[in-house]
């Protein structure tokens, strides 16, 4: 009796996800091959491992036995890897989940170094706000994110990653002298900043949140590109961290408008759902971590 590992390491894709449609994504494969895989164990052990149920798969009483078996195999397997192999020889792909605050900052230095350190692994990057990346990493959608803190609690594993002080960002026109402005002066004006879900819109909405203060139109965006767009052309004031736009404020398209307001900072982390075989997930994080420590947006 032979096993393959492509075959176990399909048969727990699916028994974990409950799914073939699931694993078929996971696995970048096609669902009759994952069927197909599944049909080659089966065959190869003599039992019926999988159940297809209405809208779920279930492992039968001899599939949840043969899990245990795989889980031990395919963690023997990636031990082995991770003593003896290079990483140069580790292929396939990684999806990645990625804030976009990360995106304008150290984002190209991060892919640059990966492709030295792991020349056959692909990246797929997406990106979304931290709610969605913790939910999609948990759900087994991507394989690692770059995140908000708050978001990168249990079950996840996480590495620190960087830190960003929101600041208020506006176009000359908005703030045509040097002097700092009050917060009855920024009132005056449009305030916009990250989606609703998020810390930084919390700090700036608790911030402008004021009975001595008249009522503020706070604007949120998921998209960092529109919040940079519209302070460009003059739409309101910006709550952003400055480093995503250094080449603007460096070419006089944007200033930061000196407050004296101290916001919390916003903090990310790279995230994942620690398993069997995520020596090359961790890997990267790992790599993600030391660029985002020695990027200098300034």
């Amino acid at each position: 009796m032979s096993v393959d590992f492509k075959n176990l390491e399909t048969f727990l894709t699916v028994a974990t996800l409950g799914s073939f449609r699931k694993a078929a994504e996971q696995l970048h494969a096609t669902q009759p091959a994952i069927s197909q895989r599944i049909s080659q164990l089966e065959e190869s052990l003599g039992a019926r491992l999988l159940v297809r149920e209405s809208r779920t798969v279930t492992p039968t009483p001899r599939g949840r036995d043969a899990l245990i078996y795989a889980e031990k195999l395919l963690a023997l397997r990636a031990e082995l890897i991770n003593a003896v192999g290079e990483t140069s020889a580790i292929e396939g792909s990684l999806r990645i989940g990625v804030a976009e605050t990360i995106v304008h900052t150290w984002l190209p230095i991060f892919i640059q170094q990966v492709s030295a350190v792991f020349p056959r692994l692909s990246l797929e990057i997406e990106v979304d706000i931290s709610p969605n990346l913790r939910e999609r990493v948990l759900n087994r959608e991507i394989d690692l994110a770059f995140l908000m803190e708050g978001f990168a609690v249990d079950p996840l594993s996480s590495k620190p990653l960087c830190s960003h002080q929101l600041a208020f960002i506006a176009c000359p026109e908005l703030a045509p002298d040097d002097k700092p402005m009050t917060l009855h002066e920024l009132a005056r004006h449009p305030i916009m900043t990250f989606s609703r879900r998020t810390k930084p819109y919390k700090a700036v909405y608790d911030t402008f949140n004021r009975p001595d203060l008249p009522r503020v139109r706070i604007n949120a965006s998921a998209s960092l590109a529109t919040l940079v767009h519209m302070a460009e052309v003059g739409l309101g004031i910006a709550a952003i961290p400055p480093a995503i736009v250094r080449h603007h404020l460096k070419d006089g398209r944007l200033k930061q408008i000196e407050t004296g307001i101290a916001f919390p900072p916003v903090t990310f982390r790279a995230a994942w759902l620690p398993g069997i075989d995520s020596r090359a997930t961790e890997k990267v994080a790992e790599i993600a971590s030391d660029q985002a420590a020695v990027f200098q947006p300034f």
